[in-house]
Order: structure tokens, then sequence, then C-alpha cells
């Protein structure tokens, strides 16, 4: 696991049953070319997944499954190393991301 994934994780709340359940059983997963990784998709969880020059997988960061989770977090506005971003474009996205399954 990334630092960074491993921080988003923490930021996230997540816990370790989820984090190995999107990892290791996902009910979705595809592969996003703008991030070069396969988003692999449970529960309420994305865990973004690349396999290293070594052959050994890592998890890059975490993301939230659904454009409501998105909301509730964005309500916690910004802290230190992250910024308040935008939720317009989000249910979108996710929407998007559905449909391409």
């Amino acid at each position: 696991m990334s630092k960074h994934a491993l921080q988003r994780a923490l930021d996230m709340a997540l816990d370790p049953s989820e984090i190995r359940d999107a990892v290791l059983r996902p009910r979705s997963s595809f592969w996003a070319d703008r991030t070069q990784s396969e988003w692999r998709t449970r529960g309420r969880v994305t865990a973004c997944v690349r396999v290293d020059p070594n052959g050994v997988l890592v998890v890059t960061t975490f993301l939230w499954a659904r454009a409501s989770d998105w909301a509730a977090d964005g309500e916690h506005g910004a802290y230190e190393g992250r910024n308040d971003f935008g939720l317009e474009g989000v249910r979108k996205v996710v929407a998007a991301r559905k449909r391409n399954r």
C-alpha cells in the first residue's frame, strides 16, 4: 500500500475488512487509463491498484464508491493535505463509471 493510500484509508476511517474486500474480493472492477490502475469496488470503497515492476500489487489510493459518500465527505471541508473540492460533477462521474462497467 502506498503512503498516500494509507493516509486516505485513515482519512476515510476505513475498516481493515473494507480494504481487504475491495482489493481482494471486488464486486466490480475496471481499468482506468487516466490513472493507469484497476479500480476495484466493493461496498462503499473503491481501491485503485496497479502492479509494480517487481510484480507486486500496490494500492495507490482509496475513493468513495458512491456519490453520496463523496458528498458527505465534502461536508467536512478542507484539512491539512487536502484542498476543498467542488462536488458538482461527482454524481455525473459516478453515473458514467457505472454505465461503463
